[in-house]
């Protein structure tokens, strides 16, 4: 169903009051061509950057060859000295972490292919901010490893405190799933084959994986509840069935159809490691020897595929979510008895120390979205509480990030909420569920973060799922924080309206936060990560939710990651809340990039902004739509009001498309230029206004057909459905223009009147009145752009670019074209000001480039 009409936005004539307008935003000098590549293109830190870690890791862009090695030197003396520079020879593979506390001032440092010429002089700055983060050598956490058996899942000496554990959910839930595993018939190899075929060449090969998955999760999800199982009751049978697996296991071709998937790969992997290491006493020397030879063989094949690849790579989802945990489990199993396994666990320590968390950043998000945070969870816990074990040093309470991601999940996968919608399977976050709250709970436990302790308290208000059900945490809990007290809640500090995640470039608002069934809650991402691997082509895109309930959001489905509708509809930017030009959307690319300048929040509203002026090209994907500006500002004004602000430039005149997508049905009154959504138990209505007529197109189906082929089942065990009727609304600009500007404001909540919006226009300024608020717009775009807001109450005042702010008979402002807002509270006036802060992986490319320039 599409219909199409031309429509021309009413703006009135009545008089309003001038909007200040002041210097338009600044933009870097600049733009980088990528903030982010997909291999490490350049040597970090350099260009005399601050580094924000006291020890930085080194690291340089890997060769291709898989067998190089290098060397390194650092220094505070330029030429290198005798003694006052460390030096390594030999490395394996493309990063280097001195392990070492460094002096304040100025660092030098080199590297090159072992043999070869230095590299060009890297300087970086270690100043008083730098984050103290000095980890131990590799050496001393092997030093670590106990040389008897058992030691991975509990070392000799622990059997007997794991025996007289209580029989807790934990413990009832590992019986149970090893009674299961039982009665479970022993899979062979024949049974990763699949047992259906398409027509289609990549459905064949998405079916195959699939298979060689399960075959994997049989022999990982049977043999660890085995020997968990054994461990806490020292009953035979689960010894006796486990082992019998094992062998059964070790008869597979580390080459044939479990090496399909590498998930696959791994969990067979560490199924035999577990069992040899669980029962290494009751094997037999032929069981061993061929445990081993299967090991050796799997472990030695990721470790050279990694080496001098994955430790230079942006993200490697899969070695992230599962496969370096069991690679580094597998390592502990078998060192002192496979001796390649001291390099293994050497490359993997040096490797989590250095990139973890590899998606994150020191403020707490995660980019890959609410859905894939759920399989990286457990590596990101496990590794370093195994660190902690062996050498005494705790990365969770050293690195900022375990700190801040609390606040992520408050705001992103908020208690009793469906998550904010980034990253591929968000759709189908519809609360934070059994792996959330279990997350929460370990951080109040490890971390003694009373945030996290409310976040659990408050997502058991609206769900008590039994988190002894999920795996994934749950012997961690059960072996390593039985015993640790959780935090208490009472000094958490009440939530504030917004937050931002300026490393990953993600910001959310809240009206209500810590209520989420009054909560109205918009999320928006501008990233500097771009558009790869699970997050998508979104940047400035933003969804908005009510109750916890999806209202105004993003469209479509994950299938599989190559499928056309993926391809073809939801990882494009016309899947958003976003924007085309000429009907484009941004490149599928990490050179398609936006961030996050400015963010301002007070007691009656939060503010962000978003830039994607660099969103719409790509030299990797061929691309460039010719888009100059794409400034996005997103304001939450209390209790229901959202304002979205786009200021729009291209080298030439183009058609523009302003997107919005609904969960339920669109309606559109063409004579007042207002639509609206009725959603359960609440609605959404807005109304959109540019300086030039527009056309609107609605939709009701996905221009690609999202299809359940592969018969994924939900968390209810039950098929999959791909529901089709989702809305999608589109205005388009009828004469094409370089230049233009969209305003759009939403009403959301149980009862909205956006018809009784007052509006009046004057010098292009458009003034809007809606329940408290103001709302003042620049629309010509022949004028300096800006965006104000007042209350009715006379408490509180914001612009985006006015070179003063007014408030109560005060005068604020200390930079022109930075964003204002003061607020009238029960003492004092507050006033806050922002104008442009670089993420700190943006500010080093550009002291990269610009000192390329120089050259």
């Amino acid at each position: 169903m599409i219909r199409k009409q031309p429509i021309r936005l009413f703006i009135g004539v009545a008089a309003a009051a001038l909007i200040q307008c002041g210097t338009p935003h600044t933009q870097p000098a600049s733009y980088p061509d990528a903030v982010y590549s997909r291999y490490l293109s350049a040597a970090e830190p350099t260009a005399g950057i601050a580094a924000q870690f006291n020890t930085p890791v080194l690291r340089w862009p890997a060769e291709k060859e898989k067998t190089a090695r290098y060397d390194v030197r650092l220094s505070t003396d330029s030429l290198f000295a005798n003694g006052q520079t460390l030096h390594r020879e030999g490395i394996p593979w493309a990063l280097f972490n001195p392990h070492q506390r460094l002096s304040e001032g100025t660092w030098y440092w080199q590297y090159r292919i072992s043999g070869k010429t230095w590299s060009a002089l890297q300087t970086f700055q270690i100043t008083p901010s730098a984050i103290p983060l000095v980890s131990p050598p590799a050496n001393r956490f092997l030093d670590g490893i106990p040389a008897v058996h058992p030691r991975l899942l509990a070392e000799g000496a622990d059997t007997t405190r794991i025996r007289s554990l209580a029989a807790d959910g934990d413990v009832k839930a590992i019986i149970r799933e090893a009674e299961m595993a039982l009665k479970q018939p022993i899979l062979t190899e024949r049974d990763g084959l699949p047992k259906r075929r398409h027509n289609d060449a990549e459905r064949n090969r998405k079916q195959e994986q699939d298979a060689s998955k399960r075959l994997g999760e049989f022999a990982y999800g049977t043999t660890l509840p085995l020997c968990q199982a054994y461990l806490l009751t020292g009953d035979s049978r689960y010894r006796v069935h486990a082992i019998r697996i094992a062998r059964e296991i070790a008869t597979w071709d580390p080459k044939g159809v479990s090496r399909i998937s590498d998930f696959s790969d791994a969990r067979c992997m560490l199924a035999l490691a577990l069992v040899f290491d669980t029962f290494h006493g009751s094997l037999t020397s032929a069981d061993r020897a061929e445990m081993l030879r299967s090991i050796a063989e799997r472990a030695t094949g990721f470790y050279t595929s990694w080496r001098n690849d994955v430790e230079a790579k942006i993200l490697s989802g899969h070695v992230w979510q599962h496969i370096l945990h069991y690679f580094f489990q597998t390592g502990i199993a078998v060192y002192g008895t496979i001796p390649e396994a001291a390099q293994w666990l050497e490359y993997a320590y040096e490797l989590f120390l250095a990139r973890a968390p590899i998606l994150g950043g020191v403020d707490g998000g995660w980019i890959e979205g609410a859905s894939y945070f759920r399989m990286n969870m457990a590596t990101l816990i496990d590794i370093p509480l195994t660190i902690k074990q062996y050498t005494g040093f705790d990365f969770i309470n050293t690195h900022p990030w375990y700190t801040h991601t609390i606040d992520w999940l408050l705001y992103h996968v908020p208690p009793g909420s469906a998550a904010d919608g980034f990253g591929d399977n968000t759709e189908e976050v519809f609360s934070p569920g059994m792996a959330y709250i279990a997350y929460a709970d370990m951080l109040a436990r490890l971390t003694g973060n009373p945030k996290a302790a409310r976040y659990v308290e408050l997502c058991r208000q609206y769900e008590n799922p039994d988190i002894a059900t999920d795996r994934s945490l749950r012997w961690i809990r059960l072996a390593r924080t039985e015993d640790a007290a959780i935090a208490s809640s009472a000094a958490a500090a009440q939530l504030e309206t917004g937050k931002i995640f300026r490393e990953i470039g993600l910001a959310a608002l809240h009206s209500n936060p810590g209520n989420t069934p009054e909560n109205l809650m918009v999320a928006m991402r501008s990233s500097p990560f771009g558009s790869y691997g699970h997050f998508l082509s979104d940047q400035n895109a933003f969804n908005i939710l009510y109750g916890g309930k999806r209202a105004f959001f993003r469209t479509g489905y994950k299938v599989t990651m190559k499928d056309p509708h993926r391809t073809g509809w939801y990882q494009h930017t016309k899947s958003n809340n976003s924007l085309l030009i000429d009907g484009a959307g941004q490149p599928y690319s990490v050179e398609a990039y936006g961030w996050m300048p400015r963010f301002l929040q007070g007691e009656e509203m939060a503010y962000v902004m978003g830039d994607a002026s660099a969103a719409y090209s790509s030299a990797e994907t061929g691309e460039d739509y010719g888009l100059k500006k794409f400034h996005r500002h997103l304001l939450l004004l209390k209790p229901d009001i959202i304002v979205v602000y786009d200021e729009l430039e291209a080298d030439h005149p183009a058609s523009w498309s302003w997107l919005l997508h609904s969960m339920a049905k669109i309606h559109i009154d063409t004579a007042t230029n207002c639509f609206s959504s009725r959603f359960e138990g609440f609605s959404g209505a807005g109304k959109l206004w540019t300086p030039s007529a527009v056309s609107w197109s609605l939709a009701d189906t996905f221009e690609v057909r999202a299809e359940n082929w592969r018969g994924s089942l939900n968390q209810f065990g039950e098929l999959k459905r791909y529901d089709d009727e989702q809305w999608h609304l589109k205005a388009i600009n009828v004469a094409n223009v370089s230049a233009t500007r969209f305003l759009a404001v939403f009403q959301i909540g149980p009862t909205v009147n956006i018809e009784a919006a007052e509006e009046t226009y004057r010098d292009g300024v458009l003034t809007v009145s809606l329940g408290d608020w103001d709302i003042r717009a620049q629309l010509d775009t022949a004028r300096s752009p800006g965006l104000s807001v007042t209350n009715l109450s006379g408490t509180t005042a914001f612009s985006t670019h006015a070179a003063q702010l007014s408030l109560a008979g005060k005068t604020f402002g200390q930079q022109e074209g930075s964003a204002k807002l003061a607020e009238m509270l029960s003492s004092h006036i507050r006033y806050v000001e922002a104008s442009d802060e670089l993420p700190y992986a943006m500010q080093q490319r550009l002291l990269i480039d610009s000192k390329n320039k120089k050259k």
